[in-house]
């Protein structure tokens, strides 16, 4: 085990002295060794990736030792070897020798003997994330957004996979970062986007195991922080959020709980004769309106939850039939008004439909 560590850290640290000027001294054979070495450490990830022992003390060392520019995690053995090979391909310091070597090295063409062990594939598709990244960033505002989105999704969910394992501290300290320091309203939309890549294959019967890790990781972080989950309910649209909760049901469940604590807070106003926030951070009633209608288009089992929580607050609070008298009970008939208009209109469609034929 000791050697094996040992060979880790010293990785670490070559991976760190790669992107400086001590290349200039490496000459062809080095950077052959080190991608060897690269490619060693990539199979033993393989081989100790689901050995929990062996990889909680290769994480708890990493740990310890990590510096900005080296391993991070365990994890990262996986792609240390592109890693590696991106770091000197762009590192203009590497001497001339290495430096024509490095490409005969990284794509021996179909001739060579352990193909498998080079990383042709997964060196390009970093590459095309790079490229993607560079392009988005030169266009600046007048990227598509969506097309940004999904990008940040993508390079969000490597980096969680990055930092798994026994470490999970690590993911935590990342979401943490982001939300503090990133922009905000774009940090919850790259984060809908990402819990929108993997949707619960049975919804109404989700569990917080279900989907992959990473998006475990970031629903839990999300639903762990009272202050991210209250943005992330409030700022991002009533239709995306709705798509979002279909995806997830212990998400649909806390953004109906915030709806309903939210719509305590509205009181009855006489003279408008409508429910009013009492104070400004309060949710308007036709905000809370629009998202809870947003919820009951979305999906059968989110109409469901919606109906059953309104109508058990109406009961609690007297359940009065009178408009005024309850907002469950506002609520409730804003719903059925919004049904029924909807089924007009469609019949309305048809009828048109039907006629022109």
């Amino acid at each position: 085990m000791e050697p094996l560590v040992q060979y880790t850290e010293r990785f670490s640290e070559l991976l760190a002295v790669s992107c400086g000027t001590l290349v200039s001294t490496w000459d062809a054979a080095t950077v052959r060794r080190a991608l060897q070495w690269a490619r060693y450490l990539f199979h033993v990830y393989r081989r100790f990736a689901s050995r929990g022992r062996v990889r909680e003390a290769l994480e708890r060392r990493l740990h310890v030792r990590r510096g900005p520019l080296g391993l991070r995690s365990f994890a990262a053995l996986e792609s240390g070897d592109v890693r590696l090979a991106l770091r000197l391909l762009r590192n203009r310091a590497l001497a001339p020798a290495a430096a024509r070597a490095l490409p005969g090295l990284l794509f021996p063409g179909p001739a060579a003997d352990n193909v498998d062990d080079v990383p042709q594939s997964r060196l390009v598709l970093l590459a095309r994330r790079g490229s993607a990244l560079h392009l988005l960033f030169r266009l600046g505002g007048d990227a598509p957004k969506g097309a940004l989105l999904r990008t940040h999704a993508e390079l969000l969910y490597a980096r969680l996979q990055e930092l798994g394992g026994a470490d999970s501290t690590a993911a935590r300290k990342l979401l943490d970062t982001l939300w503090e320091h990133g922009p905000r309203e774009h940090v919850l939309s790259v984060m809908a986007e990402a819990l929108l890549r993997e949707a619960d294959p049975e919804p109404a019967q989700a569990a917080d195991s279900a989907g992959a890790d990473e998006t475990q990781k970031l629903l839990h972080w999300l639903l762990e922080s009272t202050e991210v989950l209250a943005a992330f309910c409030r700022h991002l649209p009533a239709k995306r959020l709705a798509s979002v909760a279909g995806c997830h049901h212990a998400l649909s469940r806390a953004y109906l709980d915030l709806l309903t604590a939210w719509a305590t807070r509205l009181h009855y106003d006489l003279q408008k004769g409508a429910w009013v926030p009492t104070q400004l951070e309060d949710m308007p009633w036709e905000e809370l309106c629009l998202r809870l209608q947003s919820l009951c288009q979305a999906q059968p089992f989110l109409q469901e939850e919606v109906l059953v929580t309104l109508r058990s607050c109406k009961a609690l609070d007297g359940d009065f039939e009178v408009p005024g008298m309850s907002i469950w009970t506002d609520l409730l008939l804003a719903l059925r008004h919004t049904h029924f208009k909807k089924r007009r209109l469609l019949q309305i469609f048809q009828e048109g439909h039907f006629l022109s034929v």
